[in-house]
């Protein structure tokens, strides 16, 4: 039987080729929103805010449980308004994202009083995302041991990889003893640099010993190695093909969202498996197309950063919308969760995502192609690409709380 690393590999080329063969044309079965129905989402919004903005001024004052409280409130208000329907499925599910990010906020607090709003909040991002494929593989939705410590190890491992304020090879002694670590080498030496990866991974152990569910830990072992091979995005590229890009990317956001399914379950089908690293790799190219600007002044590497030095991001943004609704649509009919309303509520996540950072980012787009994909957004872009801006500056850097992603 071929290795977990051999199926990452004919993933990550099934998905290159994917990208490769998507046609630059817009999705034809995405919503229209008309400008009365932008600017009755507009008021929703502004009532959101009006009802939101108030209460942070008390904000630093809250208690910590009060603080969740809100933020999951919050998250669900803005994702009911941008993507839901009425669906009662639909709706009962933010309400069990809530419970269950209210939760997380508590038990990261508890695990490291230290750990910054932003570092709880990039781990609770992927907690809903753990949330979404508990929904999708027919499990209940809820916090779990092992989805607390993976979410967790997000701030510990790959914002210090991604740092500037660490020498190559600091990174890679780094990496060397994670890798040790995620082995089961009980043996390797301990290092302060560790940052309480090992209770982490503990949590996993707990909920998944290594005898019953090795699977866990190959896909552990796959998305370090996939971070470990993306730091060589961390430079200008410039002699490298897109394609080496791609596949960098690929593999690093499939795998990131593989290990989420085999945390629910512990085991993956194949079909499963296939579904959920698409549904990685989209959540990847949205991240990296919010982050241009950052990673611009960084000067990493990505397909969109790349686009913005050569030209304008009309066509690959094009073709992303297109290989998210290709992407996603490969959760429908293979879930074991009776044919729920995830999988439509995933897609329009997601479109919503790629659209606001287009409307943040309007500058990098023609005029033309603005003019058309606006007719696909909720929300009129002049609104949408300064909301961003107008949370911020209310909620300082707590705008998050509004903004799921």
């Amino acid at each position: 039987m071929d290795s977990f690393s051999d199926t990452v590999s004919e993933l990550t080329d099934r998905y290159s080729a994917l990208w490769s063969e998507c046609p630059g044309t817009i999705p034809g079965r995405l919503r229209r929103f008309s400008p009365a129905g932008k600017a009755e989402k507009e008021r929703d919004v502004e009532l959101l805010l009006e009802k939101s903005l108030p209460r942070m001024n008390r904000y630093e004052e809250m208690r910590e449980g009060e603080r969740a409280r809100f933020l999951g409130r919050a998250h669900t208000a803005l994702g009911k308004l941008m993507t839901g329907d009425g669906d009662p499925a639909v709706n009962r599910f933010f309400e069990e994202c809530e419970s269950a990010g209210k939760m997380f906020v508590r038990k990261a607090r508890e695990f490291d009083p230290s750990l910054s709003e932003n570092d709880v909040h990039q781990a609770l991002r992927n907690q809903w995302v753990f949330n979404s494929i508990q929904s999708y593989l027919g499990h209940a939705v809820t916090l779990t041991s092992s989805s607390l410590g993976y979410s967790l190890m997000y701030p510990y491992t790959d914002n210090w990889l991604d740092g500037d304020s660490h020498t190559p090879a600091e990174k890679d002694r780094f990496n060397q003893s994670l890798k040790l670590l995620l082995e089961g080498d009980t043996e390797a030496r301990a290092d302060s640099e560790d940052r309480g990866f090992r209770e982490l991974l503990q949590m996993i152990e707990f909920e998944h010993p290594r005898v019953q569910h090795p699977a866990v830990y190959d896909s552990l072992i796959a998305i370090h190695r996939a971070q470990q091979r993306s730091l060589l995005l961390h430079g200008p590229l410039e002699d490298r093909p897109e394609s080496f890009l791609q596949s960098l990317t690929i593999e690093k956001g499939g795998t990131s969202v593989a290990v989420d399914g085999y945390l629910v379950s512990g085991t993956l089908g194949a079909v499963s498996l296939h579904a959920l690293f698409g549904y990685g790799v989209v959540l990847q190219f949205i991240d990296d197309l919010q982050d241009i600007p950052e990673d611009t002044a960084s000067g990493h590497s990505t397909m969109f950063t790349r686009c913005c030095r050569t030209g304008s991001l009309d066509d690959v943004t094009r073709r992303l919308l297109r290989f998210t609704c290709e992407t996603i649509r490969l959760l429908d009919g293979s879930s074991s969760g009776g044919g729920s309303s995830l999988p439509g509520l995933i897609e329009g996540s997601c479109i919503f995502l790629i659209l606001e950072a287009i409307a943040r980012h309007n500058h990098l787009f023609s005029e033309a192609y603005l003019r058309t994909v606006e007719e696909f957004s909720p929300l009129r872009f002049s609104y949408l690409g300064g909301l961003h801006d107008r949370v911020r500056t209310n909620l300082a850097a707590r705008e998050h709380l509004l903004f799921p992603a």
